[in-house]
């Protein structure tokens, strides 16, 4: 019971990776708010919750690339919660598949107002139904090209790297406001959006990742529940003064109290510094 008497709102919770991540908070006994876009999605998701939750659960229908419906939302859960105690933004779509001059630039827009844009305006619309007396907590979702290059799917990675470094600048600015704000990369979680890398083929998506993706669905991918662990935890106050950091649900051994502490006082750790100590080190001038 992790999240006893706490309310934790997330986007993206109808299915998949988001609804994974709802379901955990839901038993770890926290108050749970989902939002989608899908109303027959989340009526379906609300119903599986509420077997399993001993708090609260509602839903949402909601596109966070819209800033009028996050608003809608935010005055929404203000009135029925009153406050809230952890944010999670997993909403995102894959957008254009393929190389950048042959796709709609319409669709690349659409997408990096839905995964980034839509990030940023669920942090700033809920600011203000973090409980004061309470610390505050917000993990956000990376994806492929956060970390390393993702051809193909530039919409995609573009907005997840830069989610990484809204996260980073956010954690500095809220400090303050004992806000704890984390980026989790959750793995190659087999979801609905590789259903689009494999109707696109390999000539748009690209050989090697279109094997790959193949290869991930055939094997089951990586698990949704170590993210919705990784999330759990950082909602959590066991994860208080860990912020600002991406972490891997499945490769950082998160759960690890060394590495947790490490997370807490190295502040090069687990961020996107060109600086990292192996391949590129501080200069003694």
């Amino acid at each position: 019971m992790l999240l006893k008497s706490k309310t934790v709102v997330v986007t993206g919770g109808s299915m998949g990776l988001g609804f994974a991540v709802a379901r955990k908070c839901a038993r770890e006994g926290a108050n749970v708010v989902i939002a989608a876009r899908n109303k027959k999605d989340l009526d379906r998701a609300l119903a599986e919750l509420k077997k399993q939750s001993m708090g609260r659960c509602a839903a949402f229908v909601l596109d966070v690339g819209a800033l009028n419906r996050v608003v809608d939302f935010a005055s929404w859960c203000k009135n029925k919660f009153r406050t809230i105690h952890g944010l999670v933004n997993c909403a995102g779509i894959y957008g254009p598949i393929g190389r950048l001059n042959v796709v709609d630039l319409k669709l690349f827009e659409d997408t990096v107002q839905i995964n980034f844009l839509g990030t940023v305006r669920m942090c700033h619309a809920f600011y203000p139904l973090f409980d004061p007396d309470a610390r505050k907590k917000i993990v956000n979702f990376s994806g492929g090209g956060a970390a390393a290059p993702f051809p193909n799917y530039s919409a995609y990675a573009a907005g997840k790297a830069a989610v990484v470094r809204f996260t980073e600048n956010l954690a500095v600015e809220w400090a303050g406001d004992q806000f704890d704000i984390n980026c989790v990369a959750p793995g190659f979680v087999v979801t609905r959006l590789h259903e689009q890398t494999m109707e696109k083929g390999a000539a748009l998506a690209g050989e090697s990742f279109f094997e790959n993706t193949k290869k991930q669905i055939q094997n089951g991918g990586v698990s949704p529940e170590l993210a919705a662990n990784l999330v759990s935890f950082l909602l959590s106050d066991q994860s208080d003064g860990i912020t600002g950091k991406f972490i891997s649900a499945p490769w950082d051994p998160w759960q690890d109290a060394g590495f947790q502490e490490r997370l807490r006082t190295d502040k090069d750790l687990a961020t996107l510094r060109r600086i990292d100590g192996r391949t590129f080190v501080k200069s003694e001038a």
